[in-house]
């Protein structure tokens, strides 16, 4: 399935969408449900063709192409150009900054070790 970047006339809004045409995505969008169809702006974003269904690698294209995210932890704003704050993606497709993932991880580990 054809992966397209859509938002608002404002950029906000944004996220991607699996559809098989433009008109069919743009129906489909979040910034479609909140604006007319023609304040709807989208581009194909072929860096995520086929990747629907599969949140963590959605997830680390998007990041690998400029996108940011919040931290599902903490709300920092992370991206691949952070160098404080590198995101990690987890398997169930939620981004985390270095420090909260490595602050769940290490409760984990101490967890089984008591």
């Amino acid at each position: 399935m054809k992966a397209w970047h859509t938002q608002d006339i404002n950029g906000e809004m944004q996220e991607i969408v699996f559809a098989e045409t433009r008109a069919k995505a743009i129906y489909q969008s979040e910034a479609y449900g909140w604006t007319d169809y023609i304040n709807v702006r989208i581009k194909r974003a072929r860096y995520a063709d086929g990747l629907e269904g599969n949140p963590k690698q959605l997830k680390q294209s998007m990041l690998e192409n400029g996108w940011w995210f919040e931290c599902d932890s903490c709300l920092t704003h992370v991206d691949i150009e952070n160098l404080i704050n590198q995101p990690i993606v987890t398997n169930n497709g939620k981004v985390m900054c270095d420090t909260c993932f490595n602050k769940k991880i290490n409760r984990r580990s101490n967890n089984e070790f008591k």
